[in-house]
């Protein structure tokens, strides 16, 4: 049933140049409900720590501290990260290739008649080929789902 899905599922969409594929990241949560959920539960972790500095173990209280360190640094993370992408456009002459993870943005240029795809070992992602130059797709989609993801690219080359 699984496959009968992923035979049908379509990652690029057609344009008036092309094809354009764009992967992101899947957010289930926005920063502010997140940002909530952290305030809360740091608030109560400084609570119990308070309540046990009160009650003479003192020693609680810095370890409280640390945890809401570690979850302010777990939000800032999952900020930094949450417009990573991955956008690939084939359009009647050239593939373009643009993506952002973290703090890096990367942007590459092919001519789509000299673009190959070769296999790959590299955490078996797409990797798009023109000379010496090398671009790795895929890093947003799931495993299973990659190799249905080559076969549109190629029709989308061919095309």
């Amino acid at each position: 049933m699984m496959d009968q899905f992923a035979v049908n599922k379509r990652f690029g969409i057609k344009t008036d140049f092309g094809y354009e594929f764009c992967l992101k990241r899947n957010i289930s949560i926005s920063p502010i409900h997140l940002a909530f959920i952290f305030i809360f539960l740091g608030s109560i972790s400084i609570l119990i720590g308070v309540v046990f500095y009160l009650m003479g173990a003192p020693s609680i209280l810095p370890f409280s501290f640390l945890e809401v360190f570690a979850l302010a640094a777990a939000y800032f993370y999952n900020a930094l990260h949450a417009n990573d992408f991955e956008r690939l456009r084939v359009d009647s002459q050239n593939v373009y290739f643009e993506s952002k993870f973290g703090l890096k943005y990367r942007e590459e240029n092919f001519l789509k008649s000299l673009v190959r795809i070769v296999p790959n070992e590299h955490n078996n992602l797409i990797n798009l080929s023109q000379g010496h130059k090398n671009i790795y797709f895929g890093k947003n989609i799931h495993t299973s789902l990659r190799s249905l993801l080559e076969m549109e690219i190629k029709q989308a080359l061919k095309a």
